[in-house]
Parts: structure tokens; C-alpha cells; sequence
């Protein structure tokens, strides 16, 4: 019976749907009933490390190749390596799906991503079915599935920690409106199968598996109003019951809430009941706009249908942007506030500034500015006396950077100019470590300058940077400084590249001298279409100096490679 239902879905594939993308049947007859490419690779790689313990084998070979069959329109994607230390195939067969579509009816089968609220279904990769309508400015949505697969474990060497139940909810959705436009009420329950893991309760208990249950419901909305206002919200509530065998009941609660609650959800005294919301009001005219974000997360707040969320925050968040003189004039920016322990739980208290700021300018045609900062202040304050000492941390850290660019663009050559300087600080104003706080702080610069010359008739380019870097840091300090120059040629109507770049480095590690040599050269020729030929060689060398944990060492590593793709 499970085979023939195999034998129907696979059938159903080839018919419908394509792996990757929902399916239109109304250009079911445009699509080619049958394609197929890839390509195979054989590439042959010498290497030889002195100095130090070598990782790879002197010669290795590697022969893989990729294929790619469409029937009408389904994809099936498979690949294989074959080396002297490992052989594989890999094909998608092990997570498949569907979701053909007919005017306003999209059916989903096998793993899908579905997205119904950031609350409920978010993204997360179901196992299952379901069916999204969209008749006029109706949005109805539902499916059921497996979120999760049950672990298996070895009881015998209990080598898998932690297990998992195999977990299965139900997602529903209601709404009214246009992508642009919108309400929607959205639903998840999921439960965990505690028959699922076959081993005894004994061994269960010892690794604190406990099968969960979650009930979450959710709604969205995105309106625009006054042609040029905006407002965004998603609002959520989860109960989230951690063990449903729980031997702690609420039957003595006498809340009329608690009440009409477990007529349709599981609660003990595991259950938690939490919110999160996420609100945003904004304008947007033709060369700025402005958005302000409130978003709050009670601590603990799951939900099945999400892999991961931030919780127990407060944070409000203002977003700027304008361009002006015909675009030639951008900035985007950022200011935010958020904190922690909304319920007092904890024993310190954690404020944060968040600000952003990038300006773009177009000075000339050929010169133009780019500004980019970031701050990040961090406040933690103790909520008792007993630990004011131990838990008062302040720090700042600021980001800076400056990239001044010239480029002149003509009939025959090209010419780019790229300046940078980055600043990175970071600021401790705690005490309780050391005595001198300044002692504390991370300072990092770096600097470099970037030439390309582009020859257009001649297809060729030419490269050059120079490059310094200062990092300070409690007890350590880092700087290098360097040049790198490398041209790229075509030939044959670029049929035949060829590049080769060199470079040479001066390091001090904590007043210790070290050097170090990069140099590559790459040739590819492509011929009779299909077929391609690549050869490369690098080569590096480190030479630092009474730096006992790095000795010195040379790597030159030689790779031939023959591709052909059909």
C-alpha cells in the first residue's frame, strides 16, 4: 500500500509540479517534455607542504559530475564524487515537493516552506499537504504535516543527544485583501508523538526529552492609507505546553480564561502563555521616507512553526532615507533603543543604542563618496545590590568607513581608483577587571588603495593594492602591511583566459617580524563548445620570526581540470 502511494506521488511529479517552484497547468502544453544537462569534471591536484604537517596527499584525483532531468517541468537534480577517499551520490529524493497551481488553487505535497505569519507557519519545512485560495481578495490557506522526523538512538552507546518526537501540526489561515493590501488571521497546533521514540521511559527521563504541544494564533496586516502612510503588524499568541505528560494540573484554577483555554489546547503546569508583536508606521514620498518600529517579545515565546526567535526584548527603531539632486545624493540611517528582563526575572538589566548611517555621493561623473557607521552601545544595569559589582558592563563600539572612488570609463581604457579607510573601536568603561579601563580597549585600522587599468580593445586588465592593517587589542597587537599586483588577458575571443596575481606581506605579531609570499597564475581554455581545460598553481610562503607556535612554512599546490557540459 505505501509503495503504490510512492509510485502515485512520483507520477503526480512528473505530471504537475516542479520541485523547486509552484507549477502553472495552464502552460502545462508550452513546457518541453523533456530535458536534460550537467556536466562532469576530472581534476587531477599536487600539493606540497614543507614546514609543517601536510593535510592533503601529494596527488589526489577527483571525478564528479552533476545532472539535471526536467519532465515537464519537474527538476531532478543529482550528483556524484568519486576521489581515492571518497566516493558519493547525492540526489534531492530525500526532501521532494510540489505545489501546482490553477488560476487561484495552489495544492502543496511533500516538503514544503510555507509562510503564513512570522507567528504560526514561518518558513518552517512541513511534510505534508495542503492548499492555498485566492478567489478575488480572498486569502484562505491551510496545511497539515510532520515538522519534525523522530531520532533515532543507539541504546546500547545513547550516541544521539538530544532525540526528537516526531512532531505533527495543523496550520490554518483566513484573510481579506491584495499582497499590498491586508488582514489575515492565521492558526498552528502541533504535537509532539510520544509513541514515536521506541525506547523505555527510563532512558527518556535521563536524557529530559519531553514531548511538547504548541497553540498559536496570529494575525497580519499591511494597509496603506492616504496613498503615501503605511502601517505593518504582526501580532502573535503561544501557548506552549513544555511536557504534556505533566503530572502538575490547573483543574483547582478556578480562571474562567484558563477555562475556555483547555477546551482546545493542552495545558497543565508546563503550559506558558506568551506574546510577541511587531508594529511599524511609516511614509514614503517620492525621494525620502520615514518608518518607526516597535517590536516586544515576552520571554520564552516558541512556536512550532519557527526555527528561532530573539526573545524577552523591547526595542523601537527609526529609519530615515532620502535621495536628492537626481539620485546623486542617498542616505539610508538607523537609530534603535532595545532592553531586556520585561518581567524582572533576571538579575541585571541590559540597554542597548543601535545606530546606523550610510551616505552615498556622486560628487562628478568620475568622483563619488561613500560613509558608512555603525554604533553599538551596550548598558547593563543590576536589578540587586548584592551583584551591582559583578554585573555593571558598558561598552561601545563604533565602526567607521571612508571610500573616497575615481573612475574614468572612455572608448578604449578604463581607469578605477578605490581609497578606503576603516575604523574600528571598541570601548570598556568597566573597572572591575583592571584598574586602568583604557587597558581594556580594541582599537583596529585598516587602509588600503585599489588601481585597476582596463584595456578594452586589448581585453586585458591590470591590478594593483596596497594594504595596512593595525590591530591593538588587551595584550595583543597585530599589523601588516603589503602590496599585491595581478593582471587578467583573453585570447581567441575569450576563449582562452589567463591571470596571474603576486603578493608580498610585512607582519609584526606582538613586536615579532613575520613575511609572507601569495603568488597564483590560472589558465582556462574553452573548446568545441562544451569542453573546457583549467590549470592552476599556487604557491605561499610564511616566514615569521621567534614565534615559536608558527613555524615557518611553503605550500605549492598544482590543480589540472578537464570539464565537459552538455
Amino acid at each position: 500500500m505505501q509503495t503504490k502511494f510512492y509510485v502515485q506521488l512520483v507520477i503526480l511529479c512528473f505530471l504537475t509540479a516542479s520541485v523547486a517552484n509552484a507549477q502553472d497547468l495552464d502552460n502545462l502544453h508550452a513546457l518541453k517534455p523533456f530535458a536534460a544537462n550537467g556536466s562532469v569534471q576530472l581534476r587531477g591536484i599536487y600539493d606540497n607542504i614543507s614546514g609543517t604537517t601536510a593535510y592533503r596527499v601529494p596527488f589526489s584525483y577527483i571525478f564528479s559530475g552533476n545532472l539535471n532531468l526536467s519532465i515537464y517541468g519537474i527538476s531532478m537534480p543529482a550528483s556524484f564524487s568519486i576521489s581515492e577517499r571518497d566516493r558519493s551520490f547525492r540526489q534531492p529524493f530525500n526532501q521532494f515537493g510540489i505545489s501546482p497551481h490553477y488560476k487561484w488553487i495552489t495544492a502543496h505535497l511533500g516538503y514544503r516552506n510555507i509562510n503564513f505569519s512570522p507567528y504560526t507557519l514561518a518558513g518552517y519545512t512541513m511534510y505534508g499537504a495542503g492548499v492555498e485560495l485566492t478567489p478575488g481578495k480572498l486569502r484562505l490557506g491551510f496545511m497539515y504535516g510532520r515538522l519534525n522526523r523522530a531520532t533515532t538512538l543507539d541504546t546500547t552507546s545513547l550516541s544521539l543527544v538530544p532525540v526528537s518526537f516526531t512532531r505533527k501540526a495543523i496550520a490554518a489561515k483566513i484573510g481579506y485583501g491584495t499582497e499590498n493590501n491586508f488582514i489575515d488571521i492565521s492558526f498552528l497546533k502541533g504535537k509532539d508523538d510520544t509513541g514515536s521514540i521506541k525506547v523505555g521511559k527510563n532512558i527518556l527521563d535521563s536524557l529530559s526529552v519531553l514531548p511538547a504541544a504548541n497553540t498559536v494564533v496570529a494575525i497580519s496586516t499591511r494597509l496603506t492609507f492616504f496613498k503615501k502612510f503605511f502601517f505593518e503588524g504582526d501580532a502573535g499568541t503561544s501557548l506552549y505546553t513544555r511536557d504534556v505528560n505533566s503530572p502538575i494540573s490547573l483543574d483547582s484554577v478556578n480562571d474562567p480564561l484558563i477555562k475556555k483555554i483547555k477546551s482546545y489546547a493542552i495545558v497543565n503546569g508546563t503550559s506558558e502563555l506568551n506574546t510577541a508583536i511587531t508594529g511599524s508606521i511609516g511614509y514614503k514620498a517620492k525621494s525620502y521616507s520615514v518608518k518607526l518600529q516597535y517590536r516586544r517579545i515576552d520571554p520564552g515565546f516558541q512556536s512550532m512553526g519557527a526555527y528561532f526567535f530573539n526573545s524577552d526584548l523591547e526595542s523601537y527603531l527609526l529609519t530615515p532615507a532620502f535621495h536628492l539632486f537626481k539620485n546623486k545624493l542617498r542616505f539610508n540611517g538607523s537609530i534603535g533603543f532595545q532592553h531586556d528582563n520585561l518581567q524582572h526575572q533576571k538579575e541585571a538589566t541590559s540597554k542597548k543604542i543601535i545606530g546606523t548611517a550610510l551616505l552615498s555621493a556622486d560628487i562628478t561623473t568620475h568622483l563619488g563618496l561613500d560613509i558608512n557607521y555603525t554604533n553599538f552601545s551596550n548598558n547593563q544595569q543590576p536589578q540587586t545590590i548584592r551583584f551591582a559589582d559583578s554585573l555593571k558592563i558598558v561598552q561601545t563600539t563604533q565602526n567607521l568607513s571612508v571610500s573616497p572612488r575615481y573612475t574614468i570609463i572612455g572608448a578604449k581604457a578604463s581607469h578605477t581608483i578605490v581609497l578606503s579607510a576603516n575604523l574600528m573601536m571598541m570601548n570598556d568603561f568597566n573597572n572591575y577587571f583592571s584598574q586602568n579601563a583604557i587597558s581594556r580597549n580594541v582599537n583596529y585600522q585598516q587602509f588600503y588603495c585599489n588601481y585597476t587599468y582596463g584595456n578594452i580593445p586589448g581585453k586585458f586588465s591590470v591590478y594593483t593594492n596596497l594594504s595596512y592593517t593595525d590591530a591593538e587589542a588587551p595584550g595583543t597587537s597585530d599589523k601588516n602591511k603589503g602590496a599585491t599586483l595581478g593582471f587578467n588577458k583573453s585570447f581567441l575571443k575569450t576563449a582562452f583566459l589567463v591571470s596571474a596575481s603576486g603578493g608580498y606581506f610585512i607582519g609584526r605579531q606582538n613586536g615579532n617580524p613575520d613575511n609572507t609570499i601569495n603568488a597564483s597564475a590560472n589558465l582556462q581554455y574553452k573548446f568545441l563548445k562544451r569542453q573546457s581545460f583549467t590549470a592552476l598553481v599556487f604557491y605561499t610562503s610564511n616566514k615569521p620570526k621567534n614565534i615559536v607556535s608558527l613555524p615557518a612554512f611553503s605550500e605549492l599546490r598544482g590543480e589540472l581540470a578537464y570539464t565537459y557540459s552538455f
